[in-house]
């Protein structure tokens, strides 16, 4: 039997997120009802709006997640829980702790909740991240990637480096501690339900979250924002960007991760494989040509950037979950149109 069956009520911390928020839809349309954690009543009536016409959703606030108890009452009732509630960025970070504590205690926080209040949940799905899988200080790139990697420099540079540390290792540092919480948590805990983690690169995909202008973007969509808007340079073109998968692909995995019998106790990289800059240019030239200022780089070029990327292999999400990748020219052209319908574009 699945964990759970479709009609069950799953919460989905973070809702009003960019991929929460698609997450949260994708459950509706496969005929589940959701309960989303909110900061604010305006954003649970944003939700409530946008998910009028895919099936019942309803909302709590929770204002902070690193207050302990904060997740008791918002766990009552419910059949499993999606954790996608944790921050990120890695610009402007002052001190570690401003990421590995909200991502720790969120985590630890929710498990804590549930094991008091709802032990009778099937199970939880949380969201953690290829920052967890990545060890680029240590490991040379090209590398592959795979569940059975984990971060071995992130923690060890924050512990080094304090106040110092770089952004990218304080939010490389989050995701591991938070998810190797989580499987702690199991295995000294032992609770009736089980868990799975969902580990995606950078997520891209149309925008339906509630965000008033293209500065208040989340760090991945902000990033291809700049490319679509002509911010990039033409040297730009060359830069190998890391991994990437599409919004809708994640969103699907979190719901197979409450569905599937073998997701049990698993690791997912959900990832459709390595993205240069010079990808993006060549498609919006060729879809959107009236954009201005998109650079043209060398055409055609991309996988020359990519062939010596590091790459996160995303076979035994496909495998078991059942995720079918979108392509990057798609996954272009929902971006481009979810701007443009915002008149950003």
């Amino acid at each position: 039997m699945p964990a759970i069956q479709k009609g069950a009520y799953v919460l989905v911390t973070g809702a009003s997120g960019f991929i929460a928020s698609h997450t949260v839809r994708e459950f509706l349309r496969e005929g589940f009802r959701v309960r989303g954690t909110v900061r604010s009543q305006g954003k649970g009536e944003y939700l409530q709006k946008l998910f009028a016409k895919d099936g019942p959703f309803d909302f709590v606030l929770v204002d902070d997640i690193t207050k302990d108890g904060v997740f008791d009452e918002a766990v009552k009732g419910v059949d499993a829980v999606a954790h996608l509630a944790s921050p990120f960025y890695t610009t402007g970070v002052k001190d570690p702790q401003e990421l590995i504590g909200p991502a720790v205690k969120g985590t630890t926080g929710i498990l804590k909740s549930i094991q008091k209040n709802n032990p009778q949940v099937k199970r939880v799905v949380i969201t953690s991240s290829v920052a967890s899988i990545m060890s680029l200080a240590s490991r040379k790139a090209p590398v592959r990637y795979t569940e059975k990697d984990w971060n071995e420099d992130a923690v060890k540079h924050v512990e080094e480096n304090g106040l110092k540390s770089q952004g990218g290792f304080a939010y490389q540092a989050s995701k591991t501690l938070a998810e190797k919480a989580l499987w702690k948590f199991i295995e000294d805990e032992k609770p009736s339900w089980d868990a799975v983690a969902i580990n995606p690169p950078y997520v891209l995909g149309d925008v339906i979250h509630e965000c008033e202008k293209p500065e208040k973007l989340n760090t991945s969509v902000a990033s291809f924002y700049e490319w679509a808007a002509g911010q990039k340079k033409e040297e730009d073109t060359a830069s190998q960007l890391g991994n990437w998968a599409n919004v809708h692909n994640v969103a699907y995995a979190h719901v197979k991760a409450l569905t599937v019998p073998e997701a049990s106790g698993g690791r997912f990289i959900v990832s459709s494989g390595p993205l240069a800059g010079q990808a993006f240019c060549d498609i919006l030239h060729s879809k959107y040509p009236e954009l201005k200022n998109v650079p043209v780089g060398k055409p055609g070029t991309s996988d020359d950037i990519n062939k010596d990327a590091n790459v996160f292999v995303g076979d035994h999400a496909a495998k078991v979950l059942g995720v079918k990748y979108e392509s990057l020219e798609q996954t272009v052209v929902e971006m481009v149109e979810s701007f443009k319908e915002r008149k950003w574009l």
